[in-house]
């Protein structure tokens, strides 16, 4: 493949909104070569169209998170299809915003690619119909319990496992002393916050020198307002989110189901030891030197790990540097050289 690959790789993206600005998977783009695409004149065009007709033309896809938006995101490509060959077209969340684009490629000359980071169940609620996936080159996911369900759904060549990257130099330690054992938790899609409530319930009978930071979504608060030693946070900055993580001493990440974790990956690349809930999506960012992990609604051993961690300051301390050892595996640039490779085999 030609060096310059700066109209070779295009990307069809959204933004997060709860995401902080070095934050989510599309921060892939800043470490390849390539064009993202944004609105044109043909989806200003869509936009001049009433809302009904968008809203009606999107639920024919046939999932609950189609929109308007990933409509005109994906129809808005259609004079690229039709006039560019060998490009690689990559929706960086396949689970919301492709669809249509199989059906308007007609020449099938470039390749259409996308990422996908629901855990089977939820992806399946969400996307009853899959018959669009097959006219993918390639699916990505971002941790092997998503596997089987794709190679099922789009053929087992097509599906390629490459995991979620995190900004290590943003991300890091910088460790500030505090007199106080603290715990954090980060996050709210997928979250077990029956779990973590009770967790915090069970700790604060045994140790109540443990303060918790809560970073979440405004409505998630107030859950824990008859909690003690906790301390709720919402829309706060990048800034003051990399600080929680560097006065805390282990993640608390109690989950209903996962793949890749943007909130474990942070954590991690701040040196935080993890206690988590064992799930086949976040294990495969982990290992027994930097995590515990225990089985779902085990609360009396999730309790007590992080009582095993906070109380040790010698294991706490051989953990937090393995999570960060961890982390760097995942940093963006090696990502970004894996999905490179993915291209140049698409492309050649």
């Amino acid at each position: 493949m030609e060096q310059n690959k700066e109209h070779k790789i295009n990307y069809i993206l959204k933004r997060m909104p709860h995401h902080s600005q070095h934050s989510g998977y599309d921060q892939l783009v800043k470490y390849i070569n390539c064009r993202i695409i944004k609105p044109n004149l043909l989806y200003r065009i869509l936009d001049c169209c009433p809302d009904k007709i968008l809203t009606l033309l999107s639920i024919t896809a046939g999932y609950s998170w189609y929109n308007p938006t990933s409509f005109k995101q994906e129809l808005q490509n259609i004079p690229d299809f039709i006039f560019n060959r060998n490009r690689i077209y990559h929706f960086l969340y396949g689970d919301d915003i492709f669809h249509y684009s199989g059906y308007l490629n007609p020449k099938r000359s470039n390749k259409l690619v996308a990422s996908f980071h629901l855990p089977p169940e939820k992806f399946l609620q969400v996307t009853p119909r899959t018959r669009h996936l097959k006219k993918l080159d390639a699916a990505i996911v971002v941790a092997p319990n998503q596997l089987s369900l794709f190679k099922d759904i789009s053929g087992p060549e097509k599906v390629h496992l490459i995991p979620h990257g995190i900004n290590t130099h943003i991300f890091r330690p910088s460790k500030t002393e505090s007199t106080k054992k603290r715990c954090i938790f980060v996050g709210s899609h997928m979250r077990d916050f029956e779990m973590l409530k009770n967790v915090i319930r069970e700790i604060n009978k045994k140790d109540s020198s443990i303060s918790f930071d809560i970073v979440t979504l405004q409505k998630n608060c107030i859950g824990f307002n008859n909690l003690k030693n906790v301390t709720c946070y919402f829309s706060i900055s990048e800034e003051q989110l990399i600080n929680l993580y560097n006065t805390a001493d282990l993640l608390l990440m109690p989950v209903k189901d996962s793949t890749a974790n943007n909130s474990l990956l942070e954590a991690m690349a701040c040196g935080l030891p993890v206690v988590s809930t064992k799930s086949t999506g976040l294990s495969y960012y982990l290992n027994n030197r930097c995590s515990i992990e225990v089985e779902p609604g085990d609360v009396s051993k999730m309790a007590d790990a992080v009582l095993e961690i906070i109380n040790n300051t010698k294991l706490q301390s051989s953990m937090s540097l393995e999570a960060r050892k961890k982390a760097l595996e995942f940093a963006w640039d090696i990502v970004a050289a894996q999905t490179m490779e993915l291209y140049d085999k698409l492309l050649s």
